[in-house]
Formats: C-alpha cells, sequence, structure tokens
C-alpha cells in the first residue's frame, strides 16, 4: 500500500506536515515505538507511530529521524496527543527526506495500524490473485509448446525481476534482458556446481554492465535431475532482502522453468529411444534406416539448400554411474546448441551433430563443435567429484555413409582419452596421431599384455636396481637413436648411453639397431603413458 491510500481515508483526519511529495511511497507494515534508537527493531518500509515520548530535548528529534532513516522507514506519523508536532522534528525529517504525517489527538495509533493491516490485507488477497491467474496462464501456455525464453522474459519483466537461465554448463537458456556475458555464465555454473544447498548468493564480477552485482542462485530441479545435467536460475539481489512478492514471483519463475525443463528433458528421452539403433545400423552398413532415424531431427540439406555435413561424437563416464543415463543426459547438454542433433546410447553415448557444409565449412564447424564441447566438459570438472568424462569428436562426414567412419573415428577418440586421464578430457580424432588413433582401437587386454611383455622385464630391473632403463629408452627413441645427441641430453657419456642400452637389448630380446624393434618397444612406451 502507499502512504496517499492512508491519508484518504476521511475518518483518520491525517495531514502532511513535510515530504508529501513521497505520497506514493510503499508501507509495508506499520510500528509502533517511543525509543530514541529504534533501528535494531525495524526491518524497511514501516510506518512508524509514535507519541514522542523519547523526546527530551531538541536535538533527540535528530537522533531519533536518523535512526529511522538508516532502517529504511518509509514513513513517520507523529501523534499530538501530549501536544503539537515540535519544529525541530520537521527540521530532521526534512533533513533525511522523511515523509511526516500529523496524527491528531482524536485518531489512535490503534485505528491507524488496523487501516494499514486492511490495506495490506485486501492487497495481499487481490496479489495472490492475479498471481494465481498468472500462473496458471503462464503454465499453460509453456506446457502448449509455447515458446520458453519468450514466456520467462514476459513473466521477469511484469514481476520487476532481472533474471536468467542457464544451464549446468554455463549456456545461456533464457533472459529477462541482455545477456550475461559467457565469462559470467560459466563461472556461476561451475561455482553452482560445487554447492549442495539452494538459493545461494554469489558476487558476479561483470553483469552486463553492473559490475560487482549480487546474485541469488536457485536450481531447476526436475524430478529426474542432475546437477551436471541441469539448468539454473539466476536473479540479481540477494534472496534474504527480497520482500514476499518477489520470493513468490521467483518460486512461479522456477516453477515455469521446472516445467520447460522436463519438456526438453521428455523430449531428449524421446530421441534417444528413437534413434536407440543408431550405432548398430552403422556398423551393418544399412544407410537407408539410418537416414530414417536421422530424418526427424537432421536434415541432410539446409534450408538454402547447403549440403549439411555430420560430425559424431562419442561419449561416456568413468566410473559408470549409478544413474544410467546420466552421460547421455550431459551429451545432450554439450551439444543442445546444435539443432538437429540426435543423443542416443547410456553409458557409451553416440552423438550425430548435423554441421554445414562438407568441405572447409564443415571442418570449421567440427572444429567449432570441439572447442565448444571442449570448453563446456571443462565447466562441468567441480561437479566431477566421482566421475571422469572422456569424449572423442570426429571429423566432418560428407553424407551418411561416411558417417560410419566418422562414428568409429570418434569412439578411437574417446578411448585415448580415458587412457590419457584428467577429470574431463575431449579429443578430435583429426589431432590423433595414426599410432594413437591405431593403439586406441585395441582392445585393453591386448594393450595390457602387450606392454607388460615388452616393458615388464625393465620395469623390474629398474625396480631392484634403482635404475634407469625406461626413461633412458624413452630418451634414445625420441633423439632418433642418436647416440651423441641422446647423451648430450641427458648428460650422460655416450658410453654410459651404450651400457644402459645393451641392458635394454638384453632384458626385452630387441635390437634397437632394428627399425622394426624399435617400432615395438616405441609403440609399448605409448601404451604406458
Amino acid at each position: 500500500m502507499q502512504i496517499s491510500e492512508l491519508l484518504a481515508i476521511p475518518r483518520l483526519h491525517l495531514r502532511f506536515l513535510s515530504g508529501a511529495g513521497h505520497a506514493h511511497r510503499s508501507i509495508s507494515w506499520a510500528y509502533t515505538t517511543d525509543l530514541l534508537e529504534p533501528r535494531r527493531y525495524l526491518r524497511g518500509g514501516e510506518l512508524v507511530l509514535t507519541g514522542m515520548m523519547w523526546r527530551s530535548c531538541a536535538e533527540d528529534s535528530e537522533r531519533f529521524v536518523s535512526s529511522l532513516d538508516d532502517a529504511g522507514v518509509a514513513c513517520l506519523a507523529a501523534g499530538t496527543a501530549l501536544g503539537a508536532v515540535p519544529a525541530d522534528l520537521i527540521a530532521a525529517c526534512e533533513r533525511h527526506d522523511m515523509p511526516l504525517i500529523e496524527v491528531p489527538s482524536e485518531t489512535s495509533f490503534g485505528v491507524v495500524t488496523e487501516e494499514v493491516v486492511r490495506l495490506l490485507t485486501h492487497r495481499r488477497i487481490s496479489s495472490i490473485a492475479e498471481t494465481r491467474d498468472r500462473h496458471r496462464r503462464l503454465m499453460a501456455e509453456v506446457a502448449a509448446g509455447a515458446d520458453f525464453p519468450e514466456v520467462f522474459a514476459g513473466a521477469a519483466e511484469e514481476a520487476g525481476i532481472r533474471a536468467w537461465v542457464i544451464s549446468s554448463t554455463g549456456q545461456p537458456v533464457a533472459s529477462s534482458g541482455e545477456d550475461l556475458p559467457a565469462a559470467g555464465r560459466e563461472q556461476l555454473a561451475s561455482r553452482a556446481l560445487g554447492w549442495s544447498s539452494f538459493p545461494r548468493t554469489t558476487e558476479l564480477p561483470a553483469l552486463g554492465g553492473t559490475e560487482g552485482s549480487t546474485v541469488t542462485i536457485l536450481p531447476v530441479q526436475t524430478r529426474a535431475s542432475h546437477p551436471l545435467a541441469s539448468w539454473l536460475l539466476v536473479c540479481v539481489g540477494n534472496h534474504a532482502s527480497w520482500a514476499e512478492e518477489t520470493h513468490e514471483s521467483v518460486a512461479e519463475i522456477v516453477s515455469i522453468a521446472v516445467l520447460a525443463r522436463s519438456r526438453v528433458e521428455e523430449r531428449w528421452l524421446s530421441d534417444a529411444r528413437h534413434a536407440e539403433g543408431l550405432a548398430s545400423l552403422l556398423v551393418a552398413q544399412r544407410f537407408d534406416e539410418v537416414s530414417a532415424l536421422l530424418q526427424a531431427a537432421a536434415r541432410p540439406e539446409g534450408a538454402d539448400g547447403e549440403r549439411r555435413g555430420y560430425v559424431a561424437v562419442s561419449a561416456t563416464l568413468l566410473p559408470e554411474p549409478r544413474l544410467p543415463d546420466l552421460a547421455r543426459r550431459i551429451v545432450s547438454e554439450l551439444v543442445a546448441d546444435w539443432p538437429g542433433a540426435v543423443v542416443t546410447g547410456e553409458n557409451e553415448t553416440l552423438a550425430v551433430v548435423p554441421v554445414p557444409g562438407t568441405g572447409l565449412a564443415g571442418t570449421r564447424a567440427a572444429e567449432q563443435l570441439h572447442a565448444e564441447i571442449t570448453r563446456a566438459a571443462r565447466s562441468l570438472e567441480p561437479g566431477l567429484d566421482e566421475y571422469r568424462i572422456a569424449v572423442g569428436t570426429s571429423s566432418t562426414a560428407r553424407d551418411v555413409v561416411d558417417l560410419r567412419g566418422a562414428a568409429v573415428e570418434a569412439r578411437h577418440a574417446r578411448r585415448l582419452a580415458e587412457q590419457r586421464g584428467g577429470r574431463s578430457r575431449v579429443i578430435a580424432g583429426a589431432e590423433i596421431d595414426s599410432h594413437e588413433l591405431l593403439l586406441a582401437s585395441v582392445p585393453e587386454e591386448v594393450r595390457s599384455s602387450y606392454r607388460d611383455r615388452l616393458l615388464g622385464p625393465l620395469l623390474e630391473y629398474d625396480r631392484d636396481h634403482r635404475s634407469d632403463l625406461v626413461r633412458t629408452l624413452e630418451r634414445f627413441l625420441a633423439h632418433s637413436g642418436s647416440w651423441q645427441r641422446c647423451a648430450a641430453a641427458m648428460h650422460v657419456h655416450v658410453n654410459t648411453l651404450r651400457y644402459r642400452i645393451g641392458r635394454v637389448e638384453e632384458l626385452t630380446g630387441r635390437d634397437l639397431s632394428s627399425l622394426e624393434h624399435r617400432v615395438d618397444l616405441f609403440l609399448a612406451l605409448k601404451l604406458r603413458s
């Protein structure tokens, strides 16, 4: 309610003594006090009623009004039952720009308080009804398939809230105004992954021109949500200081976002089930059926007739998560900004992402996709406490026939990502050396057997004799078998190097003057790294 509404009630006989220009200031409650400094008991926005029992001298007026001003009081009402309002109190209110109302002796503070409560209650009931109607309308729009970013922007603007929805990887989903800078989104998403409770407040270094803004973060939690694959609501301000109406408006926006997110997850699950046999169809070279599976989501021709290519993405979580399709959800989030992407599988996930062009444009698109996945996967690391995510991306396939090879390339790149370690590791097939790609395609038991058979004797000897034969072999091969350059790099005499290499040859049964034997040992060392 506003101050003017209270003064408009004839039977109260209230009038302004100063600050009439603030007649439209809002009042949140009525509080009666005769304490000289009541600041600690006030929350802000109150109409403070006082009989001026606190005043013993003119200086007390300044202390009293200063205390009200510090507390954020909306208006002061002074009763005249004990005499007229003194000039020093009027002057103090004018200095602090505090509206001052005279309450005549025939009007009790109790009656004024009752009117404040009545007006607030009436407004509250009206607001609740309006909020419920608006909430039902917005929920119905989203349920009917309305554009969520548009609905969100309208709801936030109507509530007077500056807010954004971002994904767990920091990608923009919806905004009530200017988008958050990319660095700010990624920073917020990474912070939130480390939090166990909400709502939380944090400072944002750069917020579209409002550097240092305080924001409140709330999760958009669906029935099947997981922090690594979800949305976050970001609101400007500290939730601890929000008015009750603001809390309700934010709760309404969260519920709308939850419905929108649920629809997204349902669509992803439906697409995954529809494309469930994609990987096996590629292996069987049943390309007509592959095209049919992709047709619903990804067209082979662009709207302008430009030919489209495909990039395959293979991903997994290590160890296998308790939630069986968590990897698929994460990959769906990683490629959410690429229209027509199809994601299928559970922990060993395959995604097919349409990209514009098949020549140089297709190559650039594949590089862009790889860079975006790398950045997004890295932003998830704060939430990967018990997991590792390994991702492989392929070069651009010109058509569905070439997609079979792209899927194999992405899978081998992903296997190499698993071997290289790291909380998140994304490797492009185009970046892999030929021998690494070959080794990544070999089953783990074969790799382990090969590595142990060639390097086992050297590792055992180094352990028993505190020697350095494995490192010596690595350096010798790195210098292409040059005795002089290798000895100089290792700061040892050539004869010392010859002795060590001789022990390597004796223990492994390999001749390092033979290119074939050097390749054997080189591959064994690569399997160990």
